[in-house]
């Protein structure tokens, strides 16, 4: 997120489209991920590439794999599939990663996943270091599986430049000590999620290693080290959600649209007004993400000539019958949804309480163009089809100005 401090925003710029929560597997084959980057790169750019934490899901197994052993022994399988084994599918979503980019005329970069925050002794651990290998009594390897050795291979292979993040955030880290990382940086409750302090370190991790790969050179005269004030005020810009406000732009109209109800729904039926549940009347068992093929859909059309910013959106949602509902608000440009992003996301929802959800990031709808706001829910389901679970929605009102 804090990337483009890093950069001459005029001559570069920095679009992140990481997801959180996302595997190689899951990124290259859900619908609005890896074909919404496609659909923003062209001749000339570069694509960073980074994975390891969720395709560790599997403890180093392929998923399908670990499925077709728990199969044959008369046992229920895993429904989270984004795990993949480092050597074979996590390489061979890499591979394709790179490959893709280049038939686009990009230039892919390979960066290894920042360290998770697991401390022994004042030494980041292997697993934190992503690095799954089981160790016998005899101290030989079962399987190597080093997802970050497995992508350093990779780069080699295929002539692609290597950032090791992991070495160096290990490094940082280690030298920081743990109290002063889980205060400072990993301050989102947990050892893998960082906090504004955390991310804008990792940014400057990542600055130093692209201005001392060789292979980036081309790169170098567009960077530079901000001053610590103006790194401060783009992060709270960024907390602010005022990082694509045109600062220097001034709007003459200003109104409010309101929508009623959603102009288009996918794989949702309604069981009464405002009230929406998966088609077939159960939401799935095992889902663990946005399913981009179930949604409810709102649409604001931009004006013919001019564009038109979006300073923010406001609904209520609730919901009825248990607190395993999630759900992600994502919005793109277009019938084609280019440019997806999810603006919204929450995990959990209070049974049968309001959710009075504001969205104050602002974003431009292009001249002729209209902006599709989706609801993409799903329902924590403990290993088992969920019914009498269901998501109710308020309108959904857009400030608009031009």
């Amino acid at each position: 997120m804090y990337l483009q401090a890093f950069f001459n925003a005029d001559s570069v710029e920095v679009n992140n489209r990481g997801k959180s929560g996302a595997s190689t597997r899951t990124f290259y084959e859900t619908a609005n991920l890896w074909p919404s980057v496609k659909q923003q790169m062209s001749a000339g750019d570069y694509l960073i590439i980074q994975f390891a934490h969720n395709d560790e899901k599997c403890k180093g197994e392929d998923v399908y794999v670990q499925n077709a052993k728990l199969r044959a022994e008369g046992k229920d399988t895993l429904t989270d599939m984004r795990g993949t084994e480092p050597n074979t599918t996590y390489k061979q979503y890499l591979r394709t990663f790179i490959s893709e980019a280049r038939e686009m005329g990009v230039t892919p970069i390979l960066m290894s996943p920042i360290c998770r925050a697991y401390f022994k002794e004042g030494v980041i651990n292997s697993e934190g270091r992503h690095d799954l290998t089981q160790i016998t009594n005899d101290k030989l390897p079962i399987t190597n599986k080093n997802y970050v050795r497995c992508m350093r291979e990779v780069a080699e292979e295929m002539n692609v430049p290597f950032l090791d993040m992991t070495a160096r955030s290990q490094a940082q880290y280690e030298t920081m000590g743990q109290e002063y990382c889980m205060e400072h940086y990993f301050n989102c409750g947990d050892k893998t999620h960082t906090g504004a302090e955390g991310g804008l370190n990792v940014a400057h991790m990542a600055y130093g290693l692209i201005r001392s790969t060789p292979e980036l050179a081309a790169l170098h005269p567009f960077m530079s080290l901000p001053p610590i004030e103006t790194m401060s005020e783009y992060i709270a810009r960024i907390e602010r959600g005022e990082t694509d406000l045109p600062v220097t732009k001034s709007y003459k109209m200003s109104v409010t649209k309101t929508i009623q109800k959603p102009q288009h729904r996918l794989n949702m039926e309604m069981l009464k007004d405002g009230i929406y549940i998966a088609k077939g009347g159960a939401w799935p068992a095992g889902e663990v993400d946005e399913v981009a093929t179930r949604y409810l859909e709102y649409r604001f059309e931009g004006r013919p000539q001019q564009e038109v910013m979006v300073q923010d959106l406001e609904l209520t949602v609730k919901a009825i019958g248990g607190e395993g509902m999630n759900m992600h608000i994502n919005y793109g440009i277009g019938s084609s949804f280019k440019g997806v992003t999810t603006m919204y996301e929450n995990t959990a929802l209070p049974n049968n309480k309001e959710v009075h959800i504001r969205i104050t990031q602002p974003f431009i709808i292009p001249a002729g163009e209209t902006l599709y706001v989706r609801i993409l829910p799903w329902y924590d389901s403990n290993g088992k089809p969920q019914t009498k679970k269901s998501l109710q929605l308020s309108e959904v009102k857009a400030k608009m100005n031009w």
